[in-house]
């Protein structure tokens, strides 16, 4: 059956069959897959594939829809199990300069993620060597906490920027800093005014920032909650926002944790909301991105870039399925490896045991 294509180019089907409609070839962004050599092996990467530099450092909040408990809960395990640290320094670098290298033919976009990275001690020399790789894009995932931290006589958000970050996505659930504390478990969180700071100091060394705000029912779970959002991140200086629904998990292995039974709650359902916007003559429609686990669609409000998701954890393990041999993402755990999904002790892929010098 053809996809049916209105005069905007938005394919209705995709947003109702979401990353179910995933066709390498037909409708990802890549196209294809690329042949890489990494260590002696052969491996297909998908042409797009991401790679995540997952910071060792514990996140300082305990937000209940953690995406970072709910991808091992989802395959059955607990955090714990997935967060094995190599603590010297230097075979953790040289481990991660050698992933960068091996990575070189693809210069796969790069993002910094947690954990909470902006916490992480060995996050400027992260930065430094990543810096020094190809790359389609860099970016960096925070709650903010430690973004004018002071290190080496200059706040951490200067060296993202000196870096070449093009993207510093915050999470921020709700415009209230009260509000955002309690739905985060989070009393770090960055007053209005430093946020600002933060913004203006991004946008000033060509970083932008990004907003990502979950959807939760009573707090940010209508379209006039998200025009309202929009509306704080516009007083901020901010132009590119997310709205995420809360993920689905794999019900055939998933252990139950405390996000888990959040998720399932509170979880607001994203696409009866886009079916709103799709009516609403103040957002224009801009693109759709149908991901191996992932559904994304694109408008435009008042100048701001709305991004929208839907993911889902068991999607990823039927894509994975359907095509196997193919590794989608790239993930550098905080124990020193490189692995092909965000569980380290699963299609590990190097570097060897001993880096050369």
């Amino acid at each position: 059956m053809s996809e049916v294509v209105d005069p905007r180019g938005f394919v209705s089907q995709w947003r109702r069959r979401k990353s179910a409609a995933f066709d390498l070839r037909a409708n990802s962004t890549a196209g294809a897959a690329v042949d890489l050599e990494l260590w002696g092996r052969a491996v297909s990467v998908y042409g797009n594939a991401n790679f995540s530099v997952y910071s060792a450092q514990v996140c300082n909040a305990r937000c209940r829809f953690c995406v970072e408990e709910l991808r091992p809960a989802s395959r059955g395990h607990e955090l714990a199990r997935q967060r094995t640290v190599e603590s010297d320094d230097a075979a953790y670098f040289a481990a991660l300069e050698a992933s960068l290298e091996a990575l070189r033919p693809l210069a796969p976009t790069i993002s910094i993620t947690g954990g909470e990275p902006s916490k992480d001690p060995r996050l400027p020399q992260i930065l430094a060597l990543c810096s020094r790789y190809p790359s389609k894009r860099r970016s960096l995932t925070t709650n903010g906490s430690g973004l004018l931290d002071v290190h080496a006589g200059a706040p951490l958000i200067q060296h993202i920027v000196n870096a070449g970050v093009e993207h510093l996505n915050i999470s921020r659930a709700h415009p209230d800093h009260d509000h955002n504390a309690r739905l985060m478990v989070f009393r770090e969180g960055l007053q209005l005014e430093q946020l600002r700071e933060v913004v203006a100091f991004a946008s000033a060394g060509g970083c932008r920032t990004r907003l990502s705000c979950v959807l939760v029912e009573r707090a940010i779970d209508s379209l006039a909650g998200i025009r309202a959002y929009l509306d704080f991140a516009a007083e901020l200086g901010v132009d590119n926002v997310i709205f995420r629904q809360l993920m689905h998990v794999d019900r055939e292995s998933v252990a139950q944790n405390f996000v888990v039974a959040f998720s399932d709650r509170m979880r607001t359902q994203l696409e009866p909301l886009l079916d709103q916007i799709s009516d609403a003559p103040d957002f224009e429609f801009q693109r759709q991105i149908v991901g191996y686990y992932y559904y994304v669609e694109v408008w435009r409000y008042r100048g701001i870039d709305v991004v929208f998701e839907e993911a889902d954890l068991a999607q990823l393990e039927r894509t994975k399925q359907t095509m196997p041999g193919v590794i989608h993402e790239l993930i550098f755990h905080p124990n020193a490896k490189l692995a092909s999904t965000w569980q380290p002790w699963d299609g590990v892929l190097g570097p060897p045991a001993r880096v050369p010098a």
